[in-house]
């Protein structure tokens, strides 16, 4: 079966009204070719699908190549239909087909200056609408027409709709005649549907991973809007066709939804965005004003506003758009009895005007969260595919907390690159270089920058049944885990902590007391929910400088796995006013956004001090530090960790249960902890043999692990000025036998005295006493 003769758009000398918009000018030739006579009715396709009905009619102009097969369609028809010129379509005669009689016909006002009232004047308008009708061949909706009043009054109608009693009216040209009515469409009138939906329009969940609530939530509004076009009454009461309004952080899927919704068997989508309105103000509102009635005019419609803050937020950045709200506030309330569905979506409904979200507008308000790890898994399997397994995506899926759809897409796809570049590394052969140089050749000749060769020079890849079984694996995604990062904490220029707890000696109690509060929440919820045991909001390290309260912090997000925010309080502090308090609520922003989150407060004494006696000192940002911790937003997922050395100065509205739940005392490490930390400072350097832990261990009394680290670091030290002594010597100098010399090389136990001498403890009794009593003073108070 040969292919279809392709036609190419060309335009036809413009009217001033719809008197011939729907002829398809063509050859003589073309019309032979295609069996078509004057007059005869022939359906247009496109390539994008999109299809229209024509009168067949011969071109009279025969300048054009014919070679080409020109087809010559008005503008009327080319919008109707949807293409441009220069497009390619086919075109085919439609056997018996007969253009229907327009029983009634709606149109709706839509001239570019102010509106007026019309029903002033009923009568007089609809008899010269069906005056500018009746002297056309055929009418369609979707077409916009002008009509002039006596006194020279022009305006600018567009047909929204066609009622037909013949069953003819599937090609969707109408003639419109003595016996066809006229009626004004305002806003309280009711449009009747042009055919009954024989096809269901939902949204299906396939290719979308972990929005499977959000879905349903969605197919249950189309159901109202849909099943009242079915016959399924509604009472009066219930808005079928209520706007909905999706919302939630950059990445997590509204984009997604959107264009799976418009994939529904709609008669016609209409996307309103900054790429649809370019123009002046004025022009923007007449745009949106009639893309809604294009909508109107093609029912069941959907109506797609993606990004909706930037056409009509409460705060205006582009004022190249402006601010769209009234216009859309003005066609939503001329949506109430039509079958439109309005589906916007945005980032923060509350960047939104307030105007739009009325229970009459957009209605309903569905978010599209930061996806748990039970979504997360539903993603990553969906992405995979046959490229990875469950089990694989399950692991992923535990670690990857604060990912959103967005990310894990990302994710994958490096970790499907570096799968590709292991495939390639074992599948490609490289054969041996076969020159075909002749020896007498004194130059080799390059050719577009290859040696003049043989075929057999070039890497060929293996032709084997293992080349289409591409696995991505653990591996794979290990690599891509140190290249992604979750979209919230991309502003947050932070080194993830590479801390372990085999990094701190002597944490055993804190790191069990530390993996309860973090671990339970996430492995243990539905046992903790059971006991209704609710996770633990804050813990507060506090004890002497240089007792690991810092590493021990950063060690809980290491393990844990979770996202790591770590702030010093001074660096909150702002000469200006305000700036302090927004810096707090940005970071527990930030924390939301990424959970579930830790967030680390160094030196929390520089924002948390108890306020003076006039109860104005830093009040306002410790207000808002108890506000976030403890406040109206819930905290969820989010867990904050604090240090200070000045536990006695803090505010003791901080120290209430809700806020920081646990307090914990690092004290100076005990001897066995010293031991641990001198064990594990000395573990990869080379020791002599009379050097002894537990000797060390016991040397150290009062020490704080700071304190003993840098002690170990100049024992280091001394054993590195032996080194480059020994190093620099002549060649011929006599240093003594290779023995001798590499015990001097390491680090002694005179090396650790003369440490140890010079060595200061900086905790004192004093202190250590003053952190007891603070403690005991705490604990009688609550």
């Amino acid at each position: 079966m040969s292919e279809p003769t392709a036609f190419t758009v060309r335009p036809s000398p413009p009217t001033s009204s719809l008197d011939g918009a729907f002829r398809v000018h063509l050859t003589a030739k073309d019309l032979d070719l295609l069996g078509l006579k004057l007059g005869e009715l022939c359906t247009l396709h496109s390539g994008d699908g999109s299809s229209a009905v024509g009168i067949a009619w011969r071109s009279l102009d025969t300048s054009q190549k014919p070679q080409l097969h020109p087809v010559k369609l008005s503008e009327p028809m080319r919008d109707s239909f949807g293409c441009k010129l220069g497009s390619q379509i086919t075109i085919k005669k439609i056997n018996n087909g007969k253009i229907a009689h327009a029983d009634r016909v709606v149109v709706i006002d839509v001239s570019d200056n102010d509106k007026i009232d019309l029903t002033k004047d009923d009568k007089s308008w609809k008899w010269r609408c069906g005056m500018a009708l009746g002297n056309v061949e055929a009418i369609t909706t979707g077409v916009a027409f002008e009509a002039s009043s006596r006194k020279g009054l022009r305006r600018r109608f567009l047909i929204e709709h066609i009622e037909s009693s013949e069953a003819t009216a599937a090609t969707g040209l109408y003639v419109f005649d003595d016996r066809s009515q006229i009626a004004l469409q305002d806003e309280e009138s009711e449009v009747t549907p042009e055919a009954p939906i024989t096809r269901s329009i939902a949204v299906t969940s396939e290719g979308i991973g972990g929005l499977n609530k959000q879905i349903e939530l969605l197919n249950k509004r189309l159901s109202r809007l849909i099943g009242d076009i079915r016959g399924k009454r509604l009472p009066p009461q219930v808005q079928r066709n209520g706007g909905i309004l999706l919302y939630g952080p950059e990445g997590t899927g509204k984009t997604l939804l959107l264009n799976h919704l418009t994939q529904a068997p709609w008669k016609k989508v209409v996307r309103i965005d900054q790429s649809a309105l370019a123009g002046t103000t004025s022009k923007n509102q007449l745009s949106v004003r009639n893309l809604f009635a294009e909508a109107v005019a093609h029912q069941p419609s959907l109506v797609i506003m993606d990004n909706l803050e930037s056409i009509a937020g409460t705060q205006q950045r582009d004022f190249t758009v402006g601010n769209l709200a009234p216009a859309l506030v003005a066609e939503l309330d001329r949506l109430r009895n039509t079958h439109v569905l309005v589906v916007a979506a945005a980032h923060n409904p509350n960047d939104i005007d307030k105007s739009l979200r009325t229970p009459g507008r957009l209605r309903y308000e569905i978010e599209i969260p930061i996806p748990d790890m039970r979504a997360r898994i539903q993603i990553l399997k969906v992405m995979q595919g046959e490229t990875g397994t469950a089990e694989l995506a399950e692991a992923i899926g535990e670690r990857t907390h604060g990912f959103v759809g967005q990310d894990l897409e990302a994710l994958f796809n490096n970790a499907l690159e570096h799968a590709l570049d292991r495939h390639q590394d074992t599948t490609t052969n490289w054969l041996p270089i076969q020159r075909t140089d002749d020896e007498s050749q004194s130059q080799r000749t390059l050719v577009n920058g290859m040696e003049n060769c043989s075929i057999d020079d070039r890497p060929r890849t293996a032709d084997t049944d293992d080349d289409a079984d591409l696995q991505v694996t653990l591996a794979d995604y290990e690599k891509a885990l140190l290249e992604v990062r979750p979209t919230a904490m991309r502003e947050i220029f932070l080194e993830t902590p590479k801390v372990l707890w085999s990094d701190i000696g002597g944490s055993g109690d804190v790191k069990k007391t530390l993996n309860e509060v973090v671990e339970w929440p996430l492995k243990f919820e539905e046992h903790m929910q059971a006991l209704s045991l609710t996770p633990q909001k804050g813990i507060l390290f506090y004890g002497p400088p240089g007792c690991s309260k810092t590493l021990t912090a950063k060690a809980v997000a290491t393990e844990s796995g979770l996202n790591f925010i770590a702030v010093k309080g001074a660096e909150l502090t702002s000469m200006y006013v305000g700036e302090s308090e927004r810096s707090v609520r940005e970071v527990f922003r930030k924390a939301r956004a990424a959970a579930p989150s830790i967030i680390f407060f160094d030196e929390i004494d520089s924002i948390g001090s108890e306020r003076d006696s006039s109860g104005t000192k830093g009040l306002n940002v410790l207000t808002t530090l108890l506000n976030e911790m403890d406040g109206i937003e819930s905290l969820k997922g989010v867990l904050v960790l604090a240090a200070t050395n000045k536990p006695e100065v803090l505010d003791p509205a901080l120290l209430r249960p809700g806020r920081f739940d646990s307090l914990i005392y690092i004290a100076p490490p005990s001897q066995s902890a010293r031991k641990e930390i001198l064990r594990i400072r000395t573990r990869n350097v080379p020791i002599a043999d009379d050097v002894e832990i537990d000797d060390l261990a016991v040397r150290t009394e009062g020490f704080s692990g700071a304190e003993i680290v840098e002690i170990c670091l100049n024992a280091c030290r001394a054993a590195m000025r032996r080194r480059v002594e020994i190093v620099t010597q002549p060649r011929d100098a006599d240093v003594g036998d290779q023995g001798a010399i590499d015990e001097l090389m390491k680090v002694s136990k005179p090396d650790f005295d003369t440490a140890l001498a010079t060595a200061v403890r900086r905790i004192t009794p004093e202190m250590t006493e003053g952190y007891e009593h603070w403690r005991d003073g705490l604990t009688k108070k609550l």
